[in-house]
């Protein structure tokens, strides 16, 4: 699930051989950081085989438990806006300590709520993965060792990129439904 593999790879920095797309600056700038309460709880997928469950971190931010089977990671979240669009920037769960030269990395999904629930969409990988071996992308970018894309704009950068190009075909991956629980 692409919930998951990102919340591994977050868990762990990067240690398995998957392909993301990462930043190396967060979505977020502090005054756009946004709270909303619906989001709170736990929400499953539609098939059920991953559940998330929001609860309130520090500075307006989530701690999320992403669980799948008997497998469970936490991350951080922080909710902003960028025009009409609502985002989440994940990282490693706030106070964790990574070993040395270890980056806690940036993922970004949008966000949308439902009257049904939730959806959550990752950036493509297989679109700015094109992107970045063709040169093809405004927004600066790099394929790492293990082929993760790694955005390297800055955060205004990244917002400003997100506003211009978030509606574009194929920048979004397919959003994943969740309903609360």
């Amino acid at each position: 699930m692409r919930v998951l593999r990102l919340a591994v790879a977050l868990a762990v920095a990067l240690a398995s051989s998957a392909c993301f797309v990462v930043s190396l600056q967060p979505v977020y700038e502090p005054e756009t950081i946004a709270f909303d309460p619906a989001l709170l709880g736990s929400w499953a997928s539609a098939d059920e085989d991953v559940t998330l469950t929001f609860e309130r971190g520090e500075w307006h931010s989530y701690h999320v438990a992403v669980t799948e089977g008997s497998d469970r990671y936490r991350v951080s979240a922080r909710l902003t806006r960028i025009g009409a669009g609502l985002y989440l920037d994940v990282t490693p769960l706030d106070g964790t300590d990574l070993p040395a030269f270890t980056l806690a990395v940036h993922g970004c999904y949008r966000l949308v709520m439902t009257e049904e629930g939730m959806t959550l969409a990752e950036l493509n990988y297989e679109t700015l993965e094109q992107k970045a071996r063709a040169g093809a992308s405004e927004l600066p970018m790099v394929i790492d060792a293990r082929r993760n894309v790694v955005l390297t704009a800055s955060t205004a950068d990244l917002r400003q990129w997100l506003g211009l190009h978030a509606d574009d075909e194929g920048v979004f991956a397919a959003p994943t439904p969740f309903t609360r629980r």
